[in-house]
């Protein structure tokens, strides 16, 4: 679909909790008060699939990662490889700060339990989050997700959970399992942190258990804009019709923007696209003319994309360096390649959202805290100020009481 510039704030990315929000509450009270027998019950309503344990024991995860061929096994010790040799160089100082006599240590220290929702089958969201909590330093890592028709989980992502030394490893219905997270069950002890992507009904169940525990955020479908210009050869042109199709083929509400000031460039998108329709489901491409690379960055930041891709040898740089409102950026580079290997995390944030969050890093397992040792007297006083200001007459009088010591 042709977009004019003045048009592109009008897409409608964001999900409406709110529709689901009721279908869900039942399960979610349905865990909180019966637990395990919850969790099996509505797998098993669902999902159609039986279950007896919600938790896959150590001896079930090494039977199932012997499993999995040599190729595939190196494939995924490599991925874990290098998302880790990425976030560890991503990994915060600890920093001192000194004024006045006044010593402040920052420390950041990492959320001891944290809960990672992995969508069934997704093998590259469980290596990307489990190894940026184990980065971080996090003390237990508890996966949950959603079971295959045999009640486990696949034999790769048993093999990443035996890698990484995931030692809580969860099978059920999504939506329970994020309660469960949430409450905790007879087994499953209950997180500080949850994170990971789902669809509509594994937000909603995030933003209904956020009251009581943190979560990394409320995500929408897929999102991607990607700039290209005539500077790309024929080649690698092809190649960004694909990048583009891949990220549409995430399901029908994902959604691709292509920017460019070529119509030629722009029509083979359009052209490509209604090919692959005709082949396979997938979300919504979009495309928009620009005028100049002022222009593009200026919508890049009006829509806030989870994903930027810039295909220009001409004017790359400036673009990627001065957009502001993007989770991550490809530049001359797939945003497959970050979906997958690169290094940092492919969780992002969406619907816009990337105008307050970009990239998750191990921060984002962690906690910041400083200590203050020792107060400047000088400073006091005008704490007495501010205090009395606000009729808080016992601070004031807890400052003033150092005021002479």
């Amino acid at each position: 679909m042709r977009l004019s510039s003045s048009e592109v704030t009008q897409i409608r990315r964001r999900i409406e909790i709110g529709e689901v929000t009721e279908k869900i509450a039942e399960i979610i009270r349905e865990v909180k008060n019966r637990g395990d027998e919850a969790i099996i019950e509505y797998t098993e309503k669902i999902d159609k699939v039986k279950i007896r344990d919600v938790k896959i024991s150590r001896e079930t995860i090494d039977e199932l990662s012997e499993k999995v061929r040599d190729n595939t096994r190196e494939s995924i010790e490599k991925t874990i490889l290098r998302v880790t040799e990425f976030n560890k160089k991503a990994l915060p100082k600890n920093e001192i700060i000194i004024l006045d006599g006044t010593i402040f240590k920052i420390r950041n220290i990492p959320i001891e339990r944290v809960g990672i929702y992995v969508p069934r089958g997704y093998v590259s969201t469980m290596i990307m989050l489990c190894t940026i909590a184990r980065v971080a330093g996090c003390r237990d890592i508890v996966v949950f997700t959603p079971p295959l028709d045999n009640g486990l989980i696949s034999p790769e992502m048993a093999l990443a959970a035996r890698i990484l030394k995931i030692r809580e490893v969860y099978v059920g219905n999504g939506v329970a399992g994020i309660a469960a997270m949430a409450y905790g069950t007879d087994s499953v002890r209950r997180v500080y942190k949850i994170f990971g992507p789902g669809n509509i009904y594994i937000q909603a169940a995030k933003y209904l258990v956020s009251s009581i525990v943190d979560i990394d955020g409320i995500e929408g479908p897929t999102e991607l804009v990607l700039y290209i210009d005539e500077s790309v050869p024929e080649t690698e042109l092809k190649c960004a019709v694909l990048d583009a199709m891949a990220e549409l083929e995430h399901g029908t509400h994902s959604i691709c923007m292509v920017l460019s000031s070529s119509e030629r460039i722009l029509e083979i998108f359009e052209r490509e696209y209604e090919r692959y329709r005709a082949q396979r489901s997938l979300g919504l491409l979009y495309t928009v003319k620009v005028d100049n690379v002022d222009n593009a960055i200026k919508i890049i930041d009006e829509v806030a994309p989870e994903h930027l891709e810039v295909l220009s040898y001409r004017d790359g740089h400036k673009i990627a360096e001065k957009v502001r409102n993007v989770g991550i950026v490809s530049l001359n580079a797939p945003c497959t390649y970050l979906d997958y290997v690169a290094g940092p995390c492919h969780v992002l944030p969406t619907s816009g959202f990337a105008r307050s969050r970009g990239t998750m890093t191990p921060l984002d397992f962690m906690k910041r805290i400083v200590i203050c040792e020792g107060y400047d007297r000088e400073i006091l006083k005008h704490g007495e100020t501010i205090a009395e200001l606000e009729g808080m007459y016992l601070h004031k009088e807890s400052l003033r009481c150092r005021e002479h010591e």
